[in-house]
Parts: structure tokens; C-alpha cells; sequence
């Protein structure tokens, strides 16, 4: 019993730093505005998140009560094991208060609290990483607080754990009644544990019980976050069970999901279910154009809002936009880098396969591969590290005969500037000038990733830049100091003007004739601002940029307003550049004048159309749009909404479909 004791006292402990810590995390980031008249929601997030706390610390003290109740059995057998408890809390309590510090600057840099990105410090380049986080973060302040905290703890629980006055079985004679008492606390103990009284244990989605966003991420603490992290990694794994696949996204069939996105009754699949083919176009066979698709590290939207004479964001960019069309409705595939990119090259909602027993397969949905098909030259090519993520395995296999990345780059250009993740971005886009000019008539496709918009920000010495004076309104929504936030604004004014140099230079020589060029971000970069919940879709938001020669421009007018993502792109590449191409089918052309089955896909869980938005990654969150920009969102008045409840199929159902083309590619691979 005296260990009992010692355990409520731990939870104790425990429950107060957590709560603590949850109050600071609401204090620090809190949107005061936005949570007007939700304080009752509040109340409940607090008192959802002790729940949560319970369940993370009776499990993790489950260790100390199955002793006790070896030395309840045992009696004067055992020893004491007051030192292992001692050192076993110490550890305990240290790893609860430094995952809560992870947690709080993880939320400061993506906006959200420790997600499967956090194992992108392992596999990414974790060198750089760690250069980022020196530099960024307040690392030895930290490491003096974390050996404090130590020492804290160690005499905390030395007083703590003190040998207590009464003695169980002399108070509890009777058998029965202890066994009761043994009973009944075990099972308050292990009620903790689950977390709830429901048929469901607790877990992610219970996490849910606000319309706003944020509200939604105060109860789940640091290790529970890092437990649904790793679950969501497991998931990602490239699970090859199409009937699980089905069932997880509630579909019957592959037919049942493939009727519901394209919009027509499909009684049996095949593979060529999901291609379709481009128009024949003499035009396009007789003067293939050379296509260039840069995925710009961290393209925000929001920063483009922020674009002003006084507030350069766009550099030399902002000289070629009328020549350009710039699709702002837009969202990423992903909210990491490998995700994007894999989403994008080869069409998957499952990633990253370049770090997957699939590494080696070449893919028959590679958006590369029509290019291919048509006589192309497909070259890869980043300013970065091809070792980064397998790259140097995977990327030579989905049809590019070619790949350049930092080694090539500082040989090719040893005067180049180069900074921690590599050669900087006018170098990548010198190189793929240099690449099309001497191509000798023959079409390139140039598949570019740029590295230069990454902490630290370290963009060359010798760029002169624009003036940035951040506006007021932005200047509130800060989350670091202006000289912080104005070495990432300056790095992403870096990157544009690089881009923008490079189409000036490709509409100025005969390539810009005969050369599409459209560059996209890989995902948002939220850590600089704060996004209130009507600015939803903007915390996820990037752009789509598009230069295209008169003579490859549809005759129709394009809309920029349309709403599309990722998916989106390549099929509009293929309807521009190539004649009878077969491709994957799972996006639109956004030249074309159809746009009403137009909507742009977020992590696969997050859909967005004219109308609104679903957040449907656990209990679905409903939003309409309240301004004609399609900027600011409310949550829907509709109860049901059927419209976004029709949407979210259409989402799920494009995500089954595109699993059950890998699978079964994968499958033929094997």
C-alpha cells in the first residue's frame, strides 16, 4: 500500500506539470479574438486533456504498481524497492516535461503539435537539421534546464517517497475486504489507463470537441502526440492489403470508390480504369515544348497576401506575374517535403516509398513516365543531397534517364553559392537554363526542387534583395522576433527572385517559345505567423505558377480562382505538351473550361471546393466560406452538410482509388 501511495503521489505530480504546461501552450499561442464565446470549450479541452494525462501517466507508471503488488504478495520476501521508484519517476517525470517542450516548439515551427514529420529528424539530413535547430532555438538554455530539472526531480522524489506510517494488512485484516480494496483500485487504475468509459478506449479523436482548430490541439499532450505520430508512421507504411485499405476508407469495393470520384457507375476495375488520354494534337507532335515543374521549398500563399512596394515578398518575381497565371486557390499534397514530392512523382497517398522495401520499383504511374513515352529527356534536378531520403535509390527509377543534384551543381558551377542543405537556388536554376539551351531541339522535362527558402536561412551574402517592412496587420501575428521572422522573409523573397530571374531569362531567349514552366511549393511554412481559424485554408495554402508560350495556351480562358492541389498538376501538363498520352487520371486540367468536379486535397484529409472546406482526419470539422476571395472560413450552418459530407467521399474515394493502383502495381512488381 505504501507504494500505492507513492504512485498517486507521482500522478499528482505528473497531472500538475501537464496541466502547467497546457496552460502555457494556451497562453503562448492562443488567438484571443478566435476564441471568443468558446471558453466553454476551453473548460472542456482542460478537462479532456486530464484524461488524456491520466491515460499517458497511470500507463507509464504501470511498471511501479505491478511492484507493488509483487511486495503486497510477497510481503518481507522482497526488499524495498523505494531506489527504483525513485530513479523510475525522476526518469519518468524528466521525459514528460521534455517532450512537452519538444511539443511546444514543434507547434511554434508547423502550427501543429508533434506529427509524423518529427521523424523526418532520423531520416532527412540530420546534420542540417541540427545546424536548423542551433541556430533557431535556444539549445544550451535548454540543456542547463533539462539537467535542473533532473536534479529537481531526483530531490523531489527522494522527499516524495518516504516510508508512509500505516501498514495495509494491519489496518485491512480481513482477507476479503483487501482483496476488494486490491480489486477496486486496480480498477480505478486501469479506467486511467483507458482513458474512457466508452466502448472506445480514448485516443486521437476524442481530442475533437471544437469547430475551432486550435481548441482541438490543447488537450493531447506531448507524449500522447508523439504516440498518435507513430501510429500515423505505421499507417504510412506501405501496407499492401487492398481490402484493408477499403475498409479503413469505407468503401465496399474499389468499384464503389471509383464510381463515386469519377461520377459514373464502374462495374469492374482494371488498372487502365484509372488512365486516361490526352487529345490528339498535331500541333503538339510536330513542336513538343520543353516543360520545367519546380517544387519551391516552402512557396506560401500567405506570404504572397503580404506582397507590397514597402513588403517585397516576390523580388524579380513580381516583374514576369503578367506574363504568368497564378492559381491562389491551392493546396499541397502534404505538410512535409518527401510526402509532397512523392505524391506528386509518383501519384501516392503512401509515403515516403523511397524509404520503403519499394524503393527499387519503377512505377507505372510516375508523372514522368508519358514524358518518357514521347521521346522526352527526363531529368531530376535539386540544389540538395540525392542521398536525402534514398533519392539517389528511387528517383533513377520512375523514368529519368538524368540526375543532378549538389555534387554535379558544385562541379558544374564551382563558384556557385551553396549554404547547409546544399547549392543555392540561382545555381539549380542556372543549371537547368544551361540544360534546355543546349538540348539540341530535342523536348526536356525538367523535374526541379529548390532547397534555398530552409532554416537557417543561410541565402547567399552577395544578394542585394528588396525592401521588407512587415505591415502592421502582420506585424501582430508574429510568433518570433522581427529579426527572426525577416531572415525567413528574406530567404523567400531569395527564392522567388531566383524563379523570376529564370523565367525573365527563359522569355528573353527563342526557349521562351517553346517552354512551359510551372513551379508550385512543396508545402506551407507556418512557423514565422500565427493563422487564426478563418484563415484555415491559408495555413495550408501554396501557390500555382504557370508560364505558358502563346502558341501552347488554350483557346478557352483560364480561371485561376478554380480550386485544385497537387493532383492537378501533371494532368495539366500532359493536356498542354503532350498528344495521346497516357496518364494517371486523378486530377483535372485546370486549362480546361470544366471546372465542376474542381477541388484541391490536403494530407488526404483535408478537401476544399468553392463552397468550403472538410477537415475530416478525425471527427469531421464542417467550413463555408464567408468572403467572395475564398479566404476567410466560419464553421457551416448546414447540420448535415450534405455538400461537404459529398466532398469528403469524393476525397476518400480518390485516395482509395489511387492505393489500389499502387498496390497493384507494387504487386506486379513483385
Amino acid at each position: 500500500m505504501e507504494a500505492i501511495h507513492w504512485i498517486v503521489r507521482n500522478l499528482l505530480v505528473g497531472v500538475t506539470i501537464l496541466f502547467l504546461s497546457r496552460l502555457i501552450f494556451l497562453l503562448s499561442y492562443a488567438d484571443w479574438h478566435d476564441l471568443s464565446g468558446l471558453s466553454g470549450d476551453v473548460v472542456r479541452a482542460f478537462a479532456v486533456g486530464l484524461k488524456f494525462d491520466l491515460k499517458v501517466l497511470t500507463i507509464a507508471l504501470l511498471p511501479c504498481l505491478l511492484l507493488a503488488y509483487v511486495r503486497l504478495i510477497l510481503k518481507n520476501r522482497v526488499g524495498s524497492f523505494t531506489k527504483f521508484y525513485r530513479y523510475y519517476s525522476t526518469a519518468l517525470m524528466f521525459l514528460v516535461v521534455m517532450f512537452e517542450v519538444i511539443n511546444f516548439y514543434f507547434y511554434k515551427f508547423y502550427h501543429t503539435k508533434i506529427s509524423v514529420i518529427i521523424f523526418g529528424f532520423f531520416e532527412d539530413d540530420t546534420w542540417a537539421v541540427l545546424v536548423s535547430i542551433w541556430k533557431e532555438y535556444p539549445v544550451i538554455p535548454l540543456l542547463l534546464l533539462f539537467a535542473l530539472l533532473i536534479w529537481a526531480f531526483h530531490r523531489l522524489f527522494a522527499h516524495l517517497y518516504k516510508p508512509v506510517s500505516y501498514n495495509f494488512s494491519e489496518m485491512v485484516k480481513p482477507l476479503w475486504l483487501r482483496t476488494i480494496v486490491v480489486i477496486f483500485l486496480s480498477g480505478l487504475y486501469f479506467l486511467g489507463m483507458r482513458g474512457n468509459l466508452g466502448v472506445v478506449p480514448l485516443d486521437g479523436r476524442h481530442a475533437t470537441i471544437s469547430e475551432n482548430v486550435f481548441v482541438n490541439t490543447l488537450p493531447v499532450n506531448g507524449l500522447f502526440s508523439t504516440k498518435i505520430a507513430w501510429t500515423d508512421r505505421q499507417r504510412s507504411r506501405i501496407d499492401i492489403d487492398i481490402a484493408k485499405m477499403l475498409k479503413s476508407l469505407k468503401f465496399k469495393s474499389v468499384e464503389d470508390a471509383a464510381s463515386v470520384y469519377y461520377g459514373y457507375r464502374v462495374d469492374s476495375v482494371t488498372p487502365e480504369t484509372f488512365y486516361a488520354t490526352s487529345h490528339q494534337n498535331d500541333f503538339l507532335e510536330n513542336n513538343p515544348p520543353h516543360v520545367v515543374f519546380i517544387l519551391m521549398e516552402s512557396m506560401s500563399n500567405f506570404y504572397i497576401d503580404m506582397h507590397s512596394d514597402s513588403c517585397n515578398m516576390l523580388g524579380s518575381l513580381a516583374d514576369v506575374l503578367d506574363s504568368c497565371y497564378l492559381f491562389r486557390n491551392f493546396l499541397p499534397a502534404y505538410s512535409g517535403t518527401i510526402y509532397s514530392l512523392e505524391s506528386i512523382l509518383v501519384n501516392t497517398p503512401k509515403s515516403p516509398l523511397s524509404q520503403s522495401p519499394f524503393q527499387n520499383f519503377s512505377f507505372d504511374a510516375s508523372a514522368a513516365k508519358p514524358f518518357y513515352e514521347k521521346g522526352y529527356t527526363n531529368i531530376f534536378l535539386t540544389g540538395g543531397k540525392m542521398g536525402w531520403r534514398n533519392m539517389d535509390k528511387f528517383i533513377p527509377r520512375q523514368y529519368f534517364m538524368s540526375i543532378e543534384a549538389e555534387p554535379t551543381l558544385r562541379k558544374l558551377y564551382p563558384d556557385g553559392k551553396a549554404g547547409e542543405w546544399g547549392m543555392h537556388d540561382e545555381v539549380l536554376f542556372q543549371r537547368a537554363f544551361d540544360v534546355l539551351k543546349n538540348s539540341s531541339g530535342k523536348p526536356c522535362l525538367i523535374f526541379g526542387m529548390t532547397i534555398s527558402h530552409h532554416t537557417p536561412y543561410d541565402i547567399p551574402s552577395s544578394y542585394k534583395g528588396y525592401t521588407i517592412s512587415i505591415p502592421s496587420w502582420a506585424r501582430k501575428r508574429m510568433k518570433f522576433d522581427e529579426e527572426v521572422v525577416l531572415k525567413g522573409l528574406r530567404a523567400y523573397q531569395y527564392a522567388n527572385s531566383s524563379l523570376g530571374n529564370f523565367i525573365k531569362q527563359i522569355i528573353n531567349s527563342p526557349l521562351g517559345e517553346n517552354t512551359i514552366i510551372v513551379a508550385t511549393g512543396d508545402h506551407n511554412i507556418r512557423q514565422n505567423f500565427e493563422y487564426p481559424q478563418a484563415d484555415l485554408f491559408m495555413q495550408y495554402s501554396v501557390p500555382l505558377l504557370m508560364y505558358i508560350p502563346s502558341k501552347y495556351r488554350p483557346k478557352n480562358p483560364i480561371d485561376t480562382k478554380r480550386f485544385a492541389s497537387h493532383k492537378d498538376i501533371f494532368p495539366t501538363l500532359y493536356n498542354l505538351s503532350l498528344s495521346s498520352a497516357r496518364y494517371p487520371n486523378f486530377g483535372n486540367n485546370l486549362c480546361s473550361d470544366s471546372s465542376s468536379s474542381d477541388f484541391g486535397l490536403y494530407c488526404y484529409c483535408v478537401a476544399a471546393d468553392s463552397l468550403g472546406l472538410i477537415d475530416f482526419s478525425s471527427t469531421p470539422l464542417f467550413y463555408r466560406w464567408s468572403d467572395r476571395e475564398h479566404r476567410k472560413l466560419v464553421p457551416s450552418n448546414y447540420l448535415p452538410d450534405k455538400h461537404l459530407d459529398s466532398l469528403m467521399l469524393r476525397a476518400k474515394a480518390l485516395t482509395a482509388c489511387m492505393n489500389y493502383l499502387l498496390i497493384k502495381d507494387i504487386e506486379k512488381n513483385r
